[in-house]
């Protein structure tokens, strides 16, 4: 009984082991057969008859594609104008004729009188710490737009330090530290030093470019442009109060022209926006136009243009307040 068991089991083993071997052989044979190409019919290439049809391409495209001469691009140029292209904010007016050189100088003398009474003691400052913050950071843009001024300017020397100091006191002037304090009294020191012919010594962590991501601030530039707003409303409400305050009135427009370019250099909030770029450059525009209206004594267009410049105001904030 024994034997005839273990004969059965032995047969049932060598089945299942040829089976196996079997299903194996099947697979690799499977596996081995060499995979079909299908075939693709394309479309034939299209001929073109060159003496009836136009050439696709200029064959010289500064002789038959553009018009006038090629215009004189430096190496700097041309980067900065490729920084400006790819942001959608190239704005390509000249610092020269948007802002005075003498309206920077008088602004610059102006703050520094106000920090000379808003940085005097820890005490005082603890409690217009917000002020000497604003102060700063209009300095360190006005002396990031002294930095890129293409004419004659007073501290072009001394920018690039002063422009970093300025940022970094703006920095610390965020709050009411006494930390704080001390640092805004050496920058309101080294302020008072230019502003009567002195110089400051170049710090070894300013960059090579101005970068305005870090050298301006949204906020403070709004205040300021809200300020001079209000003055504009008051100053061409009437032709006698626009002839008594036309230096002032054209102190305004260039600050703000200068402003409305800040907010849309490359690094600033909403930057790139078409909307936003729109509504600067309309209020760069009006600003242009008030301040040629106080050169030309002319109150109707100076009081049209200031209400242009109230009007992208309002219409910017409606949007993206």
């Amino acid at each position: 009984m024994d034997k005839q068991h273990t004969l059965i089991t032995g047969i049932l083993g060598l089945a299942m082991l040829l089976a196996l071997t079997s299903s194996a052989i099947l697979a690799i044979q499977k596996t081995a057969q060499p995979n079909k190409i299908r075939r693709v019919k394309r479309v034939r290439r299209p001929q073109f008859d060159t003496d009836s049809s136009p050439p696709l391409y200029f064959k010289d495209l500064y002789a038959e594609g553009t018009v006038g001469p090629r215009p004189t691009v430096t190496e700097n140029s041309a980067s900065e104008t490729l920084v400006a292209e790819s942001s959608g904010t190239a704005d390509f007016d000249p610092w020269s004729k948007i802002i005075d050189a003498a309206v920077i100088e008088d602004e610059v003398k102006s703050i520094q009188q106000q920090l000379n009474t808003l940085v005097t003691s820890p005490v005082v400052f603890q409690t217009k710490f917000n002020d000497v913050n604003e102060r700063f950071e209009i300095l360190s843009i006005l002396f990031a737009i002294v930095r890129q001024y293409e004419g004659d300017i007073r501290w072009k020397e001394h920018a690039v330090a002063a422009q970093l100091l300025f940022e970094q006191a703006a920095v610390a002037s965020r709050s009411g530290s006494l930390k704080g304090f001390q640092f805004c009294k050496s920058r309101r020191e080294d302020l008072e030093i230019l502003v009567r012919g002195g110089s400051i010594a170049i710090n070894s962590q300013a960059r090579e470019k101005v970068d305005w991501e870090t050298a301006a601030d949204r906020s403070p530039i709004m205040v300021r442009l809200e300020i001079a707003n209000e003055e504009l409303k008051k100053l061409t409400s009437n032709e006698s109060a626009f002839q008594a305050n036309s230096d002032r009135i054209f102190h305004h427009s260039n600050l703000i022209a200068a402003m409305a370019k800040v907010i849309i250099q490359p690094g600033m909030p909403e930057a790139e926006e078409d909307s936003y770029v729109a509504f600067s450059r309309s209020m760069k525009s009006a600003a242009a136009k008030l301040k040629s209206a106080v050169k030309t004594n002319d109150f109707k267009i100076a009081t049209a243009a200031a209400n242009l410049v109230s009007k992208s105001c309002a219409d910017c904030h409606a949007e993206w307040r």
